[in-house]
């Protein structure tokens, strides 16, 4: 059975510094948390991100950093104001990393809908969770990105 889940609200933290926290209690933490934060601005990438054409600004430019990660996906922005979550849990060795993304979009799409958020779910071929999925311009309410190592996220 799984022990309980440590849930923790750390404020704005530069994107560099909520890593270094992540690695530490992957690598030396017990148990499972959740870091809810928020950054400054920053744009974090991928190994195989294309920046050429998915960082339409120079980041510096609107004062943001630009930091490459171990994860999958292309590039993200994070900045004031946007929730951010991050899960250091243990996943079964039957779920990979696609599964755990998909459950973790069935998760935020119910707690969504249990908000009232209207019209939300994911969408074929677009990772991440969206509203407005029914319509002609869905728009991406939840980004997720995974690095699963080891049987942990």
């Amino acid at each position: 059975m799984a022990g309980p889940l440590r849930v923790r609200w750390l404020g704005r933290v530069p994107y560099r510094e909520a890593l270094a926290l992540q690695q530490a209690l992957f690598t030396h933490g017990a148990g499972d948390h959740l870091l809810l934060l928020e950054h400054p601005h920053v744009f974090t990438h991928g190994p195989r991100a294309d920046l050429a054409t998915n960082l339409r600004v120079e980041p510096a430019s609107v004062g943001a950093e630009l930091v490459g990660v171990k994860r999958g996906g292309d590039v993200t922005y994070h900045g004031p104001g946007q929730l951010v979550g991050y899960p250091i849990v243990g996943v079964p060795n039957s779920l990979g990393a696609g599964d755990h993304v998909c459950a973790i979009q069935r998760l935020v799409v119910g707690v969504l809908q249990d908000l009232g958020v209207a019209d939300v779910g994911c969408l074929d071929d677009y990772p991440g969770v969206w509203v407005g999925v029914s319509g002609p311009n869905p728009r991406k309410i939840c980004a997720i990105g995974v690095r699963l190592a080891h049987g942990r996220t």
